[in-house]
């Protein structure tokens, strides 16, 4: 069993071995219950991590698709950035 210190605030950090195991990522949203004199905690829901390919959806995008693989980067901007700092 592992000790955790509780902050002023009254968060606790999950252990990593026990975050693994239920499936907690960043965002991910869990219940707590009092049982026996004790406190459950159970994973209520799994935030999965997006990724770049889903970006028009998130955003609602209907315009054509445009490759990552043809995509620059913010280097145009940092190009335009380069100038107007002259």
């Amino acid at each position: 069993m592992t000790t955790i210190s509780v902050t002023s605030k009254g968060q606790v950090t999950i252990p990593k071995r026990i975050r693994h195991a239920l499936g907690i990522t960043p965002g991910s949203k869990v219940e707590f219950d009092l049982a026996q004199g004790g406190a459950r905690v159970r994973l209520v829901k799994k935030q999965v991590p997006s990724r770049v390919e889903e970006g028009p959806a998130i955003l609602d995008y209907t315009g054509p698709r445009i490759p990552t693989a043809r995509m620059h980067g913010g280097f145009a901007m940092k190009k335009v950035a380069g100038r107007a700092r002259r």
